[in-house]
């Protein structure tokens, strides 16, 4: 025959129960996802921030810097292209990447100004990664809590 009154009042229970949920879901999700906005915006603030650091401490050129290296000896930087030099050392040339290669000790330099200046640089350089890292992260952390939002959105 048909429902029971029973069986009639458990589907209404039930499709109740799941709108309010459908309903919890979506206010968690987009408080959620205000937090989630909040912190991609303070996160291009950092980057922004260390890019000005970064253009605060200046661009110093390596050009004919004498540097020493633990397996190739002393050496002359030759060429330098943005981020990467060329070392000519005795009887080679070998590519190297700055500031990470003088800061973290590959290369050695005397001039402890200029050994500071390039430690800031990797500091800065480094921290800049992780900012962009933790960017991209976010990005893609909304773009998944929209996906749940949009299929929650479609069954109510």
């Amino acid at each position: 025959m048909g429902l029971e009154l029973d069986e009639e009042n458990a589907v209404k229970t039930t499709t109740k129960t799941r709108t309010k949920r459908t309903k919890e879901l979506l206010e968690e999700n987009a408080k959620r996802m205000e937090e989630l906005k909040e912190e991609h915006e303070n996160k291009k603030n950092e980057i922004d921030a260390l890019d000005k650091e970064a253009d605060s401490l200046g661009n110093k050129d390596a050009i004919n810097l004498k540097i020493t290296h633990e397996k190739f000896g002393a050496g002359t930087i030759v060429k330098q292209d943005g981020k990467y030099i060329e070392v000519e050392f005795a009887n080679v040339v070998k590519k190297f990447v700055l500031p990470g290669a003088i800061a973290d000790g590959y290369l050695k330099i005397d001039d402890e100004n200029l050994l500071d200046y390039y430690k800031k640089a990797n500091d800065i350089h480094n921290r800049s990664l992780k900012a962009h890292l933790a960017l991209r992260s976010n990005e893609f952390a909304m773009e998944r809590l929209q996906d749940d939002i949009d299929k929650l959105n479609e069954k109510s």
